[in-house]
């Protein structure tokens, strides 16, 4: 992809992916929910648009960013979004669905070697929903920063609470070793 000039993007504040095209509803739900404990205005950006055009925009540097729809699909014209994002060195959070009993499908694994693969700043991992396994994360070995429980957890304050806890710390981090700097 060949970017002929652009306007800085990103704001050290992680654009909302998918790992794989997740339900409508469920990332929806789960972004609000993360936007408003950590108190960022919630927009969102769509598989259709053009990234250039939109990664372009001063308004996209304003709070939390949604994609909607699957990063990694080939567009008509070449390239994908995660591309896109790779190019403007947008730093990522990969959105998973926890599915039954807390195990997570292979998506979470692929997309995570996906974005190293492109150099797309990976700022980590949220698993959206079910049961959280500790133990299970730590030893797939991919870089979880929590979960976001179902609106009628018990744990859903705590687990936001933490979520924007890390994700702070690790905005923080990476924005000091340049994830989020444009290359010229």
């Amino acid at each position: 992809m060949v970017v002929v000039s652009r306007t800085p993007m990103s704001t050290d504040v992680p654009l909302l992916v998918g790992a794989g095209p997740l339900p409508e509803l469920l990332m929806r739900e789960a972004s609000t929910a993360l936007s408003d404990r950590w108190g960022l205005e919630l927009s969102h950006i769509s598989e259709g648009e053009s990234p250039q055009e939109t990664l372009s925009k001063p308004s996209a540097q304003q709070g939390l960013i949604r994609f909607c729809g699957d990063v990694a699909r080939q567009r008509p014209e070449g390239g994908c979004w995660l591309d896109a994002l790779a190019d403007w060195r947008q730093p990522i959070l990969l959105m998973v669905a926890g599915g039954t009993g807390g195990d997570i499908a292979g998506s979470a694994a692929a997309y995570t070697a996906l974005c190293h693969q492109l150099g797309a700043p990976l700022i980590g991992l949220v698993q959206i929903g079910s049961q959280w396994n500790r133990l299970q994360r730590r030893r797939d070995g991919l870089p979880w920063m929590g979960w976001i429980p179902a609106a009628d957890a018990l744990e859903r304050e705590l687990a936001l609470d933490h979520l924007v806890q890390e994700l702070n710390r690790r905005c923080v981090t990476a924005a000091a070793k340049g994830a989020g700097a444009h290359q010229p």
